[in-house]
């Protein structure tokens, strides 16, 4: 770690910095404690989050960025082992509720009876869900029929507003901060309205939600998170009123914006009502978007039929790719450093638990106070709160400066990224561990990419990861590989890999591997890093002819991506499995012919996937290649 600062200082302010972004946030949109707070939590309480008293709780949290229009995806954070075990069985509910009615009304009754001290935003997502399954019985009867239920649903639509909303009158409810998930709630009213045949009033609501996002001025990121799902009603209301082409259009917006954001929430259900509109009824200029449109849909059932991921699902709005259990790290940070839970539980000369105590939290059982956290993480190095930024910074327009350069990247647009990075180089302080960590990264894949310097991009790797990570002899596997971490030390190991340094290699592999099962805990999902990872990992497998071990690897990650809002490393995997398919059937010739129809159907799918979210780089790649697989 750096001395040129005061670590204790530093440490101490950094633990503030997630409630300093949301007080500015909040001032410079003129908002009150009173005003962001309502419906979610008290005036107090928001109040102690906003000075670091009191840490984020992941669901409250999430959402009151989301009301500012900010996606938490910006920072890191630490849950309990409770708020993830709720996050699960939501997520499992989101999940059935497309076609399996039954168990989704199983899973929600068992939510609500194993926990009774719900928050809003909780309750919001199971009355909305409930809601749901009732709104589908209700389409799937015919005629007069469809309203029998009128009151009890309208009863309903009404109480999910009114959990985190509980004034709306006068429709003055498009003025108040709202998260997506508390909009998706007026857009069921919405249906409601539009199922008992009373389309002005849904219109009125589809298109207060339609433009709520940049009445508020949301950035685009977040929109994506409400757009679809108003796309879907709009174009149900249009489409009654036999105005073919306005659906198609409101359709057309929103799939772009996914496009835009390599996000496929409610893509199908969007590509099947427009596949389902005929060209005779649409301008000239998109019957060819149609046609386009078409290819998207048949490629995505195909893929979403594959992997047994069902097209249709919900999305709870609450996302945990960057969220870690505080017991888990706690355990692992320990073990990294070889210490018993006896010598684990001081700060210093001075205890700050009782071993049994620390013991039931490494369990789950128990949630350390915020101070003792960070008192207890403080020994192995590790600073920060509950919910910390990526890096060091009080500025939103730093960290989406910041995530757009990783995009970038991503996509290989090198010379936009390079011109990101010295515009941000400006409006950061160097001296910080995560900013310097964060730079050194980007100037060594710079010079592998420019210049092939692979031991003095190798020297600037290690010397990034040890900033933030102890630079100790013995197994790396227990240390809690952060996101930054995970892509720097990933980079590390492909380069030992590229230097012919096999064994290296795979001793980073393994740990990176290791720590993040660990880190999976309650959600199953893996964290924020993990597609450079698997990219790396490919590539090592890939050398050793270990091709059989490389496909299932690709095809855990693929699985993995779905789970996801965001898929933009999607196509990257599925050429991966084609590729090392391809491999495999030279060496086993007898299944020449099976291999061949799974490589061309990854190959494929590959392409769809590019061409939808417009990766270039990567349909230039597919492109050259084309004959090789699908010839």
């Amino acid at each position: 770690m750096s001395d040129s600062y005061s670590q204790e200082r530093f440490t101490c302010e950094y633990n503030k910095v997630c409630g300093s972004i949301f007080r500015e946030e909040r001032k410079s949109r003129g908002m009150s404690l009173e005003k962001i707070a309502a419906g979610l939590l008290s005036k107090t309480a928001l109040g102690n989050m906003e000075s670091g008293k009191t840490g984020w709780r992941k669901v409250t949290g999430d959402t009151l960025f989301q009301r500012l229009g900010i996606l938490p995806d910006y920072f890191e954070m630490v849950a309990s082992s409770d708020e993830l075990e709720r996050w699960r069985m939501r997520e499992d509910i989101s999940l059935l509720i497309s076609d399996q009615d039954r168990k989704a009304q199983d899973r929600i009754r068992e939510y609500r009876e194993r926990y009774s001290d719900r928050e809003p935003i909780e309750e919001q997502f199971l009355q909305k869900a409930e809601l749901l399954l009732l709104l589908k019985e209700q389409v799937e009867k015919a005629g007069s029929e469809a309203c029998l239920q009128r009151e009890r649903i309208e009863t309903m639509a009404e109480a999910a507003i009114a959990r985190t909303v509980p004034d709306r009158r006068g429709g003055k409810w498009i003025e108040l901060p709202l998260a997506p998930s508390e909009l998706e709630a007026f857009l069921l009213l919405g249906a409601v309205r539009m199922i008992c045949d009373r389309r002005e009033e849904a219109w009125q609501i589809q298109q207060a939600v339609w433009d709520y996002p940049r009445r508020h001025g949301w950035r685009e990121r977040i929109i994506v998170q409400i757009m679809p799902q108003a796309a879907l009603l709009g174009m149900e209301l249009a489409l009654q009123e036999k105005d073919s082409s306005k659906a198609f259009r409101m359709g057309r917006e929103a799939v772009e914006m996914l496009r835009r954001n390599s996000c496929h929430c409610y893509l199908l259900p969007l590509l099947e009502r427009m596949s389902g509109i005929s060209e005779v009824e649409l301008w000239e200029r998109d019957r060819a978007y149609r046609n386009e449109i078409i290819v998207f849909r048949d490629g995505f059932k195909h893929i979403y039929a594959q992997e047994g991921y069902p097209g249709y699902r919900i999305w709870q709005g609450v996302y945990v790719e960057n969220t870690r259990e505080a017991g888990i790290v706690l355990k692992m940070l320990r073990k990294f450093a070889g210490k018993s839970c006896a010598k684990a539980v001081y700060d210093g000369e001075e205890m700050v638990i009782t071993e049994r105590q620390l013991e039931k939290i490494e369990r789950g059982e128990h949630m350390p106070s915020h101070e003792n956290y960070q008192r207890l993480i403080r020994q192995y190095g590790k600073s920060g709160g509950w919910m910390m930024p990526m890096l060091e910074t009080d500025s939103v327009e730093v960290l989406e400066q910041w995530q757009e350069i990783c995009s970038l990247i991503g996509f290989c647009e090198w010379d936009r990224a390079k011109e990101r990075i010295e515009q941000l180089r400006q409006k950061v302080v160097m001296s910080y561990p995560r900013v310097r960590q964060a730079f050194l990264l980007f100037d060594a894949l710079i010079l592998q990419e420019y210049k092939r310097e692979w031991e003095k991009s190798l020297d600037m790797l290690q010397k990034a990861l040890y900033i933030t990570m102890p630079d100790i002899e013995g197994d790396k596997k227990w240390w809690v590989f952060q996101r930054e971490e995970i892509i720097i030390a990933s980079n590390i190991a492909s380069t030992y890999r590229i230097l012919g340094k096999m064994e290296e290699a795979r001793r980073w592999y393994q740990a990176i591997r290791f720590s993040l099962q660990q880190q999976k805990g309650k959600s199953g999902l893996e964290q924020r890093g993990y597609a450079i990872l698997m990219e790396s990992v490919d590539n090592y497998l890939g050398q050793e002819e270990r091709y059989e071990e490389a496909i299932e690897a690709n095809k855990e990650a693929v699985s993995n991506y779905l789970k996801q809002p965001e898929i933009d490393t999607l196509d990257r995997a599925y050429y991966r499995i084609a590729w090392n398919t391809c491999k495999l059937s030279s060496k086993q010739k007898m299944q020449h012919e099976l291999y061949r129809k799974q490589w061309m159907d990854a190959f494929q799918a590959s392409e769809t996937v590019a061409d939808l979210f417009y990766d270039e780089y990567i349909m230039e790649f597919l492109q050259k290649r084309r004959k090789d697989y699908l010839m």
